[in-house]
């Protein structure tokens, strides 16, 4: 049996030591200031490490996989601002001059740019289209649903933007390389616009007869 007296008892349990009431100081002004000014200091530092490890949980749940909200994309670039309601995705491939392949999320998608038809493979300007697409494209792309979000061909359908913040869709129907789009979309009649100036001007591989 233990020698040691049963906690709680009535007849000497372990308490602990009766502590010294400390001597109350008395600080100069010069000190209280100073005092107060290092509590502040250290308030400060302390909301800030407080911040900082908010933060570093935050990211490490998103690298753990955590769902996050569709909306709230990957941060983009140094330099690069996403419009609003884009994302900003990889190039994979382009295929042609209105289609891309392009990863997010580690899922690769066909996307039909929305506003624009550029000629078929073995038609006039195919080649030219195609390309101005790819060097306009680059590795990098922002997307920006509208009213249907795929065609008849399950293509997901998008006004396309370089990364800079440019519209593809745009540059091919101002460059005489594309038609618009005329039966739907926020942007169909800038669009067709823009055809219209391009084909009076005689611009580009469409409307220039080379």
């Amino acid at each position: 049996m233990s020698d040691l007296p049963p906690l709680n008892s009535k007849g000497g349990g372990r308490t602990r030591p009766a502590r010294r009431r400390p001597q109350r100081l008395t600080l100069s002004p010069r000190d209280a200031m100073r005092q107060q000014s290092l509590s502040k200091v250290f308030f400060v530092l302390a909301s800030l490490v407080a911040l900082i490890s908010l933060v570093m949980a935050g990211l490490q749940q998103v690298d753990q996989g955590a769902p996050s909200n569709s909306t709230a994309t990957s941060t983009p670039p140094t330099g690069i601002t996403l419009l609003p309601g884009a994302v900003l995705v990889d190039v994979v491939k382009i295929v042609d001059g209105d289609t891309i392949d392009v990863r997010a999320a580690e899922t690769e998608l066909r996307v039909r740019l929305y506003g624009v038809d550029t000629p078929e493979r073995g038609d006039r300007c195919f080649r030219e289209a195609t390309e101005r697409t790819r060097t306009l494209a680059g590795l990098q792309v922002q997307l920006i649903p509208d009213t249907r979000l795929q065609d008849s061909f399950k293509r997901e359908l998008r006004y396309v933007y370089t990364a800079g913040g440019k519209s593809i869709d745009a540059a091919l129907v101002r460059e005489g390389l594309a038609l618009a789009w005329r039966e739907d979309g926020s942007q169909r009649t800038a669009l067709i616009a823009l055809e219209e100036q391009a084909r009076a001007a005689k611009t580009g591989c469409l409307w220039s007869g080379s």
